[in-house]
């Protein structure tokens, strides 16, 4: 894998998180039953709890098996917007440099998903990069409700 995937990933990032500050003044923005709060939380708990831990389980060569992560149950009431995206930004940057510390060998190592099959590092970070991308297609139809 080139540095593609890695800018792709910073790019949507901030793509989403450019989204999230437009809308960020109207109180009533809201992408399904989520507010934007309550995205920006998810994207954050997402990466924290699902994408970094499971990714290093791929390189640490556990060939583990994994179900559906899903977050979507959480309180996410006592979080704020900035807060979430700082770490979510932190932790993506994290997971960057780590995955960029891997031989070829390691990232070539897989993991099981229930819905994915096999699953190696490269292909972890290709979901985390789907996952941006749904979520920026809900934003960017607020932000143009927001323009008109």
């Amino acid at each position: 894998m080139s540095d593609a995937l890695f800018d792709q990933l910073l790019n949507s990032q901030q793509l989403v998180i450019a989204m999230l500050r437009i809308a960020a003044d109207d109180p009533s923005a809201r992408v399904g039953a989520w507010d934007l709060r309550d995205i920006a939380a998810h994207l954050a708990a997402t990466e924290r709890d699902c994408y970094v831990p499971r990714i290093r389980s791929i390189a640490a060569g556990q060939n583990p098996t994994f179900d559906l992560f899903t977050n979507d149950g959480s309180d996410f009431s006592g979080i704020h917007l900035d807060d979430a995206l700082d770490e979510w930004i932190a932790t993506r940057l994290m997971l960057i440099g780590y995955v960029k510390t891997l031989d070829g060998e390691q990232r070539a190592l897989i993991g099981h998903h229930e819905r994915y099959g096999e699953v190696t590092v490269d292909r972890y970070l290709e979901i985390a990069l789907v996952h941006d991308q749904d979520h920026l297609r809900g934003l960017e139809k607020i932000a143009g409700e927001l323009t008109r």
